[in-house]
């Protein structure tokens, strides 16, 4: 079995909870405990997520720890 790529988990669409406060945005990953960023500018948001999951991907791939994926219910669509 081919072992799955830092990068494999990055393509991956992790849900985001983004909740504004008075120093700009604090975004947690809905599927990954305890992986969260904050940014001051909506723009810097996706820049923050990736550098997120990729060093929270990396301590769990250390330690040896299953790295959830986002299920199909997980997964939020705007149609």
């Amino acid at each position: 079995m081919k072992m799955k790529t830092i990068e494999y988990y990055l393509g991956l669409p992790y849900q985001l909870i983004v909740t504004p406060d008075e120093e700009g945005y604090g975004v947690a990953v809905a599927e990954l405990p305890g992986c969260f960023t904050h940014a001051e500018k909506w723009e810097e948001i996706p820049e923050m997520v990736r550098e997120a999951i990729e060093l929270w991907i990396q301590v769990m791939m250390h330690e040896g720890r299953i790295i959830p994926e986002p299920t199909p219910d997980s997964v939020q669509h705007n149609i």
